[in-house]
């Protein structure tokens, strides 16, 4: 059977659960703008989840509803359901995907730490009595590349796609003079990395932006972009099973550490406050969904970009 492109529909906030927490902050400003602006934009990121596991594809195109045993996860878009949760609205349009597909990719930020001294935010650090090590940015003999690497002989910090091999390494801190540190863990548990990433990012919890590096070089450009920024968190990339396995036992991550990359995103479509807040079931809500994406089709409004681009109006 032909698959659609993607699957799109309104579904009840309680029948969503998150991976991850929301940010309040940005939930307040969040809430703030969609009752400004009058409409949500662009659909959160979901896939079929049951009892732990994702749950296979079985339902009818457009007919997103969970089942009696099974929830919907949310993969991106936890500061949008808290903040339609705040303004007190039932519904939210989200795009289903196939986690299993292995073009949904599952990758992590970084963050960018703004207006705290390099000595200030190792003392920090020192506090939570966990395994430091320095390291630094080098030029890589063989290609001229920047490669990011632990002094004194000591493994090489992994790159972001091989974030994954050391599952004691929790992040890793660079600073502007471009030194940094490892942090590593006693232990390969899943949940302490957790924890303990939650106790590094309160040490600079007051002054951080998402920011993803996609490469070493980029790494440098961002102290350049940012003049008021000091250090840069690098995280680590976790596997896709253990994301469920955690959601499904009440484990969440801190909010902006994963980050899922799938194809076919879609991006620009706005529905109104009034559709949101209206209690008509669900089937009359998608029924509206429906013809609205025929007539966006119908009269060319809908474009399919093949490849990568930049939006300035985010």
């Amino acid at each position: 059977m032909k698959r659609n492109l993607f699957e799109l529909g309104f579904v009840h906030l309680d029948d969503l659960i998150f991976h991850e927490t929301c940010d309040f902050n940005r939930v307040c400003r969040l809430a703030g703008q969609i009752r400004k602006d009058g409409h949500l934009k662009n659909p959160v990121l979901v896939t079929g989840f049951s009892n732990g596991s994702v749950r296979p594809e079985k339902n009818k195109p457009g007919d997103l509803s969970s089942d009696e045993k099974g929830k919907l996860l949310v993969l991106d878009g936890v500061n949008r359901i808290s903040a339609l949760k705040l303004l007190g609205f039932p519904d939210v349009l989200v795009q289903k995907t196939d986690y299993s597909d292995e073009n949904v990719e599952l990758t992590s930020w970084d963050h960018l730490i703004f207006n705290i001294k390099k000595d200030e935010l190792i003392e920090k650090l020192k506090r939570l009595d966990l395994e430091m090590y320095p390291c630094g940015l080098e030029l890589q003999s063989t290609n001229g590349g920047l490669v990011l690497r632990e002094v004194e002989g000591r493994r090489t910090c992994p790159e972001r796609s091989r974030r994954t091999v050391d599952e004691k390494m929790i992040c890793c801190l660079l600073f502007r003079d471009h030194s940094g540190v490892v942090l590593h863990q006693r232990d390969s548990s899943i949940e302490s990395r957790v924890k303990n990433l939650y106790r590094i990012i309160a040490a600079y919890r007051t002054s951080w932006e998402i920011y993803h590096s996609g490469s070493n070089e980029s790494l440098l450009s961002a102290f350049d972009s940012f003049e008021k920024s000091s250090a840069i968190n690098i995280l680590p990339i976790f596997k896709k099973e253990r994301v469920c396995d955690l959601a499904s036992r009440g484990v969440l991550f801190p909010f902006g550490v994963t980050r899922f990359v799938i194809p076919q995103r879609v991006l620009g479509l706005e529905v109104s406050c009034s559709v949101l807040g209206d209690n008509a079931p669900l089937s009359e809500k998608n029924l509206f969904l429906k013809e609205l994406l025929s007539y966006r089709v119908k009269s060319k409004k809908a474009k399919f970009y093949q490849e990568s681009v930049f939006l300035f109006n985010e």
